[in-house]
């Protein structure tokens, strides 16, 4: 190759940019973890008899009836509401945003059954409670209230 081409191919070749990087692409980011925490567990107390009837008299409680629906059918709290055991699940979202309604309000939430030794009241209570809120079993059941001569609906 001739000198003066060879210059020129030289000269050619150093005037040209370089070529060009490729483009820095950021590593992709971890997705965020999302921490999903349990409620804080409510509180589960009892309720004794005088102050459930008191504070039914005034509207200011919130009464679930555990028992199974054809039971509660011979007679209940009046005002209570009926969320049989076996229907916690589906009754859940409805009465849910009772609990939580009645809680703003500062209504203590009431679960009763048939007797002392029945264990649907307490079976719904614990479950709520692990949702997070504060329930009340009243003692003796529904035959403490009967037995004590109170009404009946």
């Amino acid at each position: 190759m001739p000198r003066a081409c060879l210059l020129v191919a030289l000269l050619f070749t150093a005037c040209q940019r370089p070529a060009p990087e490729p483009p820095v692409v950021p590593a992709p980011r971890p997705a965020p973890t999302v921490v999903r925490t349990a409620p804080s567990p409510g509180e589960l107390t009892a309720m004794p008899l005088d102050k459930l009837f008191t504070r039914q008299q005034t509207g200011s409680v919130l009464i679930y009836d555990a028992r199974p629906a054809f039971v509660s059918s011979f007679g209940a709290i009046p005002g209570a509401i009926s969320w049989p055991r076996r229907d916690f699940k589906r009754g859940l979202p409805q009465h849910e945003e009772e609990i939580r309604a009645a809680e703003s309000a500062g209504t203590p939430v009431v679960i009763y059954c048939t007797d002392a030794d029945c264990p649907d009241a307490k079976t719904v209570a614990k479950q709520l409670v692990a949702l997070g809120h504060d329930v009340s079993v009243l003692e003796g059941g529904f035959a403490e209230w009967k037995g004590a001569g109170l009404p009946v609906e």
